[in-house]
C-alpha cells in the first residue's frame, strides 16, 4: 500500500495521543483519536474500491452488556447494526497490562469485522476462525500503515503481537473458536507485511 495523503491525515489524528505523558489509560478521548484514524484509513480503503464506506459506531461502556449479537465483554462487533462496543474498565485494564497498542489492537481488530461485514463476507458461509483469522491480520493492516508514518513507538508492534497471541485458545470443537494463539499472532503480522495476505 502506498503513502498517501491518507497517511498524512492518521498521524496527525494520531499525534494528541503520542505527545502526551505515558499512560496506558483507555479514556473517551484516546478513544475518539483511534476509532477517528480508523474511520480515515477505512474509508480511504473503500473510496479506492469506489465502495461507499458504512464507518461503525463506537459504545463504549462502564460494564458488560447486551447487544442484538450477544454480551460485550470487552471488545465486541455486532454485524447487525454496524456497531462496536468496548468495555472501557477492561480495555484500560489489558491497556496497563500489556501496553497501549494492546488496547488499539483490540480496537482495529472489531473494525476489520465491520470491514468484513461491508465487503459481504459474513453472507459467505466462512467459518468463523477463518474470519477472526482476517480480522487480526486487517489490525496488523492498520498496525502497518500508522508504523510507515511514524506513529507506532518502539514496542507497540510487539504489543500487539502479544495480544493477539493473548486471544488465542485451543477450543477446536468450539463453534466460538477464534484460532489457536500461535494462529493469530501469525495473521496479525501477515496483515503487517502485506494487505494482500488479508485476502
Amino acid at each position: 500500500m502506498k503513502k498517501s495523503l491518507v497517511s498524512g491525515l492518521i498521524a496527525l489524528v494520531f499525534l494528541s495521543i503520542f505527545v502526551k505523558p505515558a499512560s496506558a489509560e483507555w479514556d473517551y478521548a484516546t478513544l475518539e483519536v483511534v476509532s477517528n484514524a480508523l474511520d480515515t484509513f477505512w474509508g480511504s480503503f473503500f473510496k479506492r474500491m469506489k465502495i461507499r464506506y458504512r464507518y461503525p459506531v463506537v459504545y463504549p461502556h462502564q460494564r458488560v452488556v447486551r447487544t442484538p449479537c450477544g454480551p460485550a465483554e470487552l471488545a465486541h462487533y455486532c454485524a447487525q447494526d454496524n456497531t462496536i462496543h468496548l468495555n472501557i474498565p477492561r480495555m484500560t485494564r489489558l491497556a496497563n497490562s500489556q501496553g497501549d497498542a494492546a488496547a488499539y489492537y483490540g480496537l482495529a481488530h472489531e473494525y476489520g469485522h465491520s470491514v468484513q461485514n461491508q465487503l459481504g463476507l459474513f453472507n459467505q458461509n466462512i467459518p468463523l476462525v477463518r474470519l477472526e483469522l482476517q480480522a487480526d491480520c486487517l489490525a496488523g493492516v492498520f498496525f502497518a500503515a500508522t508504523d510507515r508514518v511514524g506513529v507506532l513507538e518502539p514496542g507497540d508492534l510487539e504489543e500487539g503481537m502479544i495480544t493477539a497471541k493473548m486471544m488465542g485458545d485451543y477450543d477446536y470443537h468450539d463453534v466460538q473458536h477464534h484460532g489457536t494463539p500461535k494462529q493469530r499472532m501469525n495473521a496479525f503480522m501477515k496483515g503487517f507485511k502485506n494487505p494482500r495476505n488479508c485476502f
